[in-house]
Order: C-alpha cells, then structure tokens, then sequence
C-alpha cells in the first residue's frame, strides 16, 4: 500500500523509534536506519508506517505501540507513563501534540470507570489522517495505559477490533468505510505500576532561604510536571481552601505562578545540563506552551537562550 503524498510538516522521533522496535517485536524488520533527535519530516514517518503495512499489514500497526515498553529511560515516556489515570494521560499527550503543532490531534469524546472513547482528526479540512495513521496513534496509546497500570485492554477502531488481537476483515471494512478515526479503548483494572527510576530533577530548591512549607510546594510542583496542578487542584490536594493558599504564598513573598514559572525554569535549567534531551523536548517536559515560549521565557529569565545555556555551561559541567 502507499500512503498519500503529503505537504511538508513534522512528526516525533521518539515515536518512530517505538514504531521501529515495534516492528522487531513481532518479527518485521524495521527500516535500515531510525532518526535520533526530537523532531522529523513528516515524509519520514509516513514511509516508516509504508513499511510496516507491506510487511505485517495494516492488522499490526496497533500492536506497534508495545515498542514503547523498551524505552522507560526516555524522558518524554516518564512524562506520559506517570500519568495518574486514563483522563490524565490524554490530557497530557493533547498538551504533547499542542506543544509540537500537531496537525493530527486526539479528541475526547468521554472517559468513564474503565472505557474511553475518542476521535483522530485533523487540524486541517479535508485532510483527515491516514488509517495507517489512526491505528498507529491508537495502539501507542493503548501501551502508554499499560505502562500506566491499566490492565486486560481491548480497543477498537470503528466496529474493528484491533487490540490485543486484530479482526482483519473488520478493520477492512472500517477503512472502507472511513471509521478507523474512531476509538474505543477498554480496561478490566488499573493497577499501580511499577515505579520508574528516578532521572529527573525532583528536588530544586534545598539551599533555598524560603519557608519549608514553600520549599515543599515547589518540589511539589517540579515532581509534577510538565502536568503540574493549578491552583484550585493543588489546594484541593492539599485539603486547603484556594483563598488561605494564596494569601499564606503572599505573606511569604511570592505566588503560585511565580513559584510556577521558577519551577518551570530550574527543571529546565537541570535538563540542560544533565540531560540528553532534545531542545525540542525540553520546553515540553518542563510544562512550556511550546518551543518558542521556552525560549523566550528561558531568556527572560537567564538573558540566554536554552541553546546558549547548554552550549556554553553543560561542557564546564563534563
């Protein structure tokens, strides 16, 4: 099969390295080579995806996503596997597609006790995504509920069964008759994940002089991102009323969205520095709007951009 020439655009990286490792888990043999860095053409994971249908079919481009289970060291994986429930991991990969521009994006129909139900569409009128598209996109994120805690799962796309196991003839009719955009992922349990290593900045602020209270809410606020909680959720984590929260933020000299915006850069700041991660998926791990607000904040902040910074501080730190 070959999929419709496209203009140019982007997709991630990290998710053709899942796809690729996908591919080896059920015996395909993946493209020569896999991009490394955040970001590729768009030309570059349409010919991944042309591949895997003339080895395996469309019936495994589902089962792909499982890929994803080799690289718990990724942190864009930590930032979408420690997802709290269902709810929150879709609204952390919406954030994922915002933060990147792009132009297919996930929609939430409902999410209720064990199913959820969504749509793949495209930003663009006619040009909705591709099947090939809508099955990889749904099984990734089957894996990504797995790595979850969400155990026995089942999907579909339109009336096809396509997870754990595929109804070939159904999928065909799907495809025919353009419904493989929607989604219906079930789920017997979830169940607390095993806990991923620490490898990422969680404590930012212990030779700080600020009142213990404020340290632990901005550590709090590190732990959490890029899906840190606003106002209104973090008090009712902590069982205080919005009001008593903000002013005893204020008698200490600061706010939640300055302590918000701190924690925001210093996550950044130790990304750069120790980390390996595309600057590209930086701004994301860290909570930014997208790439160009991490760098004008960055700089706002430092008087340099997060370029710079890794440039000239990360070999003074070898």
């Amino acid at each position: 099969m070959t999929l419709p020439a496209v203009p140019p655009d982007f997709a991630s990286a990290a998710m053709l390295r899942v796809l690729a490792q996908g591919m080896r888990e059920l015996g395909l043999s993946p493209p020569a080579a896999t991009p490394e860095g955040a970001t590729v053409d768009l030309g570059a994971k349409r010919a991944l995806l042309t591949h895997a249908v003339q080895a395996g079919g469309l019936d495994c481009l589902a089962l792909l996503g499982r890929g994803l289970h080799r690289f718990t060291h990724e942190p864009i994986h930590r930032a979408l596997a420690t997802a709290r429930d269902a709810r929150d991991l879709f609204e952390r990969w919406a954030r994922l597609e915002r933060y990147i521009h792009s132009r297919h994006r996930v929609q939430v129909v409902a999410v209720v006790p064990r199913e959820a139900r969504l749509r793949h569409v495209s930003l663009r009128a006619g040009a909705p995504p591709h099947p090939a598209e809508d099955l990889v996109v749904l099984g990734v994120l089957v894996a990504f509920l797995e790595a979850c805690g969400h155990r026995s799962l089942m999907a579909w796309a339109g009336a096809a069964r396509v997870y754990p196991d595929c109804d070939g003839d159904a999928l065909a009719r799907a495809v025919e008759q353009r419904t493989s955009h929607e989604w219906r992922i079930a789920w017997a349990a979830q169940v607390e994940p095993p806990a991923l290593e620490a490898a990422a900045p969680h404590r930012l602020a212990p030779d700080e002089a600020w009142p213990d209270g404020v340290k632990a809410l901005f550590d709090r606020l590190v732990a959490r991102l890029p899906a840190a909680p606003g106002m209104d959720a973090l008090a009712a984590e902590l069982g205080r009323a919005r009001r008593s929260l903000q002013r005893e933020l204020q008698q200490q000299g600061t706010g939640f969205r300055p302590l918000l915006a701190e924690a925001r850069y210093r996550a950044a700041g130790w990304w750069l520095l120790h980390g390996g991660s595309a600057l590209a998926e930086i701004g994301f791990l860290c909570g930014y709007a997208d790439q160009s607000h991490f760098t004008r904040e960055f700089r706002r902040r430092s008087g340099m951009t997060p370029a710079d910074y890794r440039r000239d501080f990360r070999a003074a730190k070898a």
